[in-house]
């Protein structure tokens, strides 16, 4: 399986820093998807070059039709019937923007029962007898009664 696209040209990034109109001198050489470089072999100085960042193929197109456009295929490479790619969208929260550390808690929470009575609700289920009192308890609004018959 191969994912293929189009995308703008990196060979930039491959260009030595030397003064030279070699092509063979141009850029790093050994290009493969284990290392990052131009394919010589493979490549025609005039009509094409094929290089290699980061595991992606590169195409750029020199001349012909599609002149000036940059095609990238890239092969995952799993393990067994695994691939290493996920297509799935990702999602930034915008309310999560500038979070630098941590959130603070604060746990030293305490209740005191005579004047927040949190749990009272719950100890008076000791009057439910039946399920028409628990469907009935306190107006329907604290359970959700689902019949699995």
């Amino acid at each position: 399986m191969e994912i293929t696209g189009t995308s703008i040209s990196r060979l930039s990034e491959l260009r030595k820093y030397t003064i030279t109109n070699v092509f063979l001198n141009k850029y790093v050489a050994n290009g493969d998807i284990n290392n990052d470089g131009v394919d010589y072999g493979n490549s025609i100085e005039t009509t094409r070059i094929i290089y290699y960042i980061g595991g992606i193929k590169y195409v750029d197109e020199i001349s012909g039709e599609s002149s000036g456009m940059t095609y990238t295929v890239y092969t995952p490479l799993g393990t067994g019937n695994t691939l290493n790619f996920i297509n799935v969208p990702y999602y930034k929260d915008p309310n999560k923007e500038n979070i630098i550390s941590e959130p603070k808690i604060n746990d030293d929470v305490f209740i005191i029962r005579q004047e927040l009575s949190a749990f009272e609700n719950n100890y008076r289920l000791e009057y439910v007898k039946n399920l028409n009192d628990l469907n009935t308890y306190a107006g329907g609004n604290y359970f959700n009664i689902v019949k699995n018959t």
